[in-house]
Order: structure tokens, then sequence, then C-alpha cells
């Protein structure tokens, strides 16, 4: 490292230049870079004054950064952070005021008859101390960055919980919705999904359409409670020649639309079809309409054990009984028609009646009763709970 009181001299002389230089750099940001030229001078220029002579100190004590100096660097990329200033603006800012820096070295050791060489080396060295300058600010950026998405996204959480849960009010719906480019005056469908190794996040976000640009966003969702839940314009259509195989891999549970801050019973609806569907192993898109009586047989309990006692125990346990269970399933599915099941299970129709009349005789039950053949539906459906 090139020493000596020449050297000296000349980064006092930079130090002591340091206001005008600072300005000169600023002017230049301005002018070259958009981002700079839309804030006041005064948002940055104690900033570049400050940072120019942290670059220098070391230089002229030939000495590395202290840990405070460098936290300081930290500090300061923070603050361009925080002001919305992205980190590739931020280190052509930086490129912009080193070369600025160098220049006027040069031009003043010029002028002082400074040897070449000497130039050259302290040039070196200025290049050397910004670099562990540049990597200390970047740190602190990307830190800063780290914070404020995580901020971010906790309050896009917080208004989406505050919508589905109505904790919310209708006036502050309104705020924050415009604050996410929502309109509030539309209706929404409430949605909720349970991420899965075969659809995780960013495949419901896919299928949703929230992830597509748009002037206007389709809807809001986030992580709740371990579900993907939110609140979209309107449902994807799940088949058409554009997306003919645009269906979930699992669940999920959609509720009737509304205007946002009338969302809190649908929302209810959605996730009860969705625990439903998770319950029975369906897959797609489901709503409680769509689900019939299948919510009433998950949350009924005691009627679906009592109808198992009185509609399937009587069969024994017997592998004997897993043909005739099989039979009743898929010939009350479709609408009692022996030969429809008979197609459906690649059987004669024959053997599918002979299996009717067989769990007619063990039960005492007949089928042909509408009634009768509701119940037997409903324990088959209370058992296919338990496989």
């Amino acid at each position: 490292m090139a020493t000596g009181a020449s050297r000296r001299r000349l980064i006092a002389e930079l130090t002591a230049q340091s206001a005008p230089l600072s300005a000169r750099i600023l002017e230049r940001m301005r002018a070259e870079i958009p981002l700079y030229a839309r804030s006041e001078p005064e948002a940055f220029l104690p900033a570049v004054l400050t940072s120019l002579q942290r670059v220098l100190a070391p230089l002229h004590e030939d000495r590395p950064f202290t840990d405070g100096e460098l936290a300081e660097f930290r500090s300061y990329g923070e603050q361009r952070a925080r002001q919305g200033i992205p980190t590739e603006e931020m280190l052509r800012a930086w490129r912009l005021s080193i070369r600025e820096v160098v220049d006027e070295m040069i031009a003043v050791g010029r002028q002082r008859r400074l040897a070449e060489r000497t130039l050259l080396e302290l040039t070196r060295d200025l290049l050397t101390t910004t670099e562990v300058a540049t990597l200390a600010f970047t740190q602190g950026h990307h830190r800063a960055e780290l914070e404020l998405a995580r901020q971010e996204q906790q309050r896009r959480t917080d208004f989406v919980r505050g919508v589905l849960s109505a904790t919310l009010g209708p006036a502050e719906i309104r705020r924050q919705a415009g604050r996410y480019g929502l309109d509030p005056d539309l209706e929404y469908h409430p949605f909720r999904a349970r991420p899965t190794e075969a659809m995780t996040v960013e495949a419901v976000e896919r299928l949703l359409g929230l992830t597509l640009d748009s002037s206007r966003p389709r809807g809001l969702a986030a992580l709740i409670d371990g579900d993907f839940a939110g609140f979209i314009d309107r449902l994807p259509k799940t088949e058409s020649k554009a997306m003919p195989k645009a269906v979930p891999a699992s669940a999920i549970g959609v509720g009737p639309s509304a205007a946002l801050d009338q969302l809190e019973p649908q929302f209810r609806r959605a996730t009860r079809a969705l625990t439903t569907a998770t319950a029975f192993d369906l897959t797609g898109f489901h709503d409680l309409t769509g689900l019939g009586l299948l919510p009433a047989v998950l949350a009924d309990a005691d009627v679906g054990d009592e109808l198992v006692r009185r509609y399937i125990t009587p069969l024994g346990s017997g592998e004997g009984i897993k043909p005739i269970l099989d039979t009743v399933r898929v010939y009350l599915s479709l609408g009692m028609r022996a030969d429809l099941a008979a197609v459906e299970m690649s059987v004669h129709h024959n053997t599918v009646r002979y299996r009717v009349r067989r769990y007619a005789e063990l039960t005492g039950i007949d089928l042909r009763d509408p009634n009768r053949a509701l119940e037997m539906w409903w324990a088959l459906q209370r058992i296919r709970l338990e496989s």
C-alpha cells in the first residue's frame, strides 16, 4: 500500500472538500438515475456526505474499517431499502459516486504533482476499501428487504384474516382494499385449501389466477392457521379448451360470493366444504350445495354410528360381506338400477340382484323403500370415513 505525507495530504484535501464533492455526486445521481431525481436532494445529501467521509477515513489513517463503521454502512443500506430504493439502483448510485471520487482524486493528485504510481496505488486502495463498504451496505439492504417483506406479508395476512373473520369494519376493509388494488364494490368468493405435496400454495395461486399480472388483482390470499385461504372475484372454469385439466390435485372449499364485509358466513361454508371434501378424499372445487348430505354425515357421528349398527353390522365381519356392500353401494349410487350396476362392476345383472336380495335376507331391510335406501347410503358413507 502506498504511504507517505503526500498521500495523507491528498486524502485530507479530499476530506476537506467532501461537502461540495458530495453535492456534485448527488447532482450526477439525480441526473442519471430517475429514482433519485424524484426525491428532494435533502433526502440523500447527508447520507452521501457521511458515506464519503467514512470511506476516506480509513484510507487517511491507513487502517481497515472498524466494526462501528461497518455497522454504519449496513445502516445506510437499510435506510435505502426503507426508502424504496432497489438494490440495483443503490449499487448503481454507489458505483457512480466512487467514479466521481476517483476522478476527483486523480485530478487533485495531478495538480499536486503526485507520482502516477502513488495515484495508481491509492486508486487501488480506494476501490478495495469501497468493496468492503459495498458488501456491508448490501447486507444491510438485504436484511431490511427481508424485514419489510415479512411486515408486508403480515399486513396482508391480517387483512385477509380480518375480512374472512369479520373482525374489520366496512370502512377499514374499503381503505385496505384500495391499498391492494381491489375493487371494494365487487363481490368475491371465499376459498380455503390445504397445501399438500400434490398441491402447493404456488399451485393453488396459479390455478386461481392470483399470480397473473394485471391492472387489477383478482383477489387476495394468505396462509391462515396452516391453510391457504382468501377470496377471489370469480372461480376458474375447470373444464374449458383453455384449461382442460385445470382441476386441483386435492380439495378446495369455496363459498358463495358476497361483498368483502359480508364474507364471514360464506367463508365458514367454504371451510366446512373443505373439511368434508378432505374427509372423503375428494379433489377439486367443492361447495356445500354440491356435497349434498356428506357434510351432515361428517358432522353427526352419532346418527352415522347408529345407522351402521342397524344397516351394516348384521352382515357380520367375514370376507363375504365385501362383495355385498360394494354391490349395494354401486346399486344405490346408480338409482337402484341393477343393469347399470352390473355394467359398472363388470358382472352379470343377476349377480347384482342376488347380492341385493342377500343383503335384504341378512338385515331384514328392503332397499326399495326410499327411506331405507337413504339410511343405508348414510351408513355406507359413515364407514367410508373410517376406512
